[in-house]
């Protein structure tokens, strides 16, 4: 899950703003490395019905900006498939794709503060 962004101000002034953009959305910068140009924020917890998603926010500024999402799904096994009072009730997944719904609601604040900060939307993301 990846965005990137164009930017048209000096490389040493990208990842500050970056960084501005993501603390007032609430995000606590876990990792903010100047030397090479990249943020890591902390964990992020979203809860879905039995389900938690535990995401993080990578920020990489090269010749654009990308903006990565990594997600791991925890998942509450009902009690016939765990073991009584046992650390086997939740088990955890590496999350390549998140549900659409999920996708947006952490992109779209992010996406709309990148664009009030003169950042444009690479047209094709992958």
């Amino acid at each position: 899950m990846v965005q990137s962004f164009h930017y048209d101000i000096p490389k040493s002034d990208v990842l500050e703003k970056c960084r501005n953009i993501l603390i007032k959305l609430d995000y606590e910068i876990d990792i903010y490395a100047t030397e090479s140009n990249m943020l890591i924020t902390r964990p992020i917890q979203l809860r879905r019905a039995l389900r938690r998603y535990d995401y993080i926010v990578y920020l990489q500024v090269n010749d654009r900006i990308q903006v990565h999402v990594a997600a791991e799904r925890s998942i509450f096994k009902r009690g016939s498939q765990s073991t009584f009072g046992g650390d086997n009730q939740i088990e955890k997944q590496a999350e390549s794709t998140m549900p659409i719904r999920l996708q947006k609601k952490i992109y779209q604040p992010i996406h709309r503060g990148m664009i009030k900060n003169n950042f444009r939307p690479n047209k094709i993301s992958k």
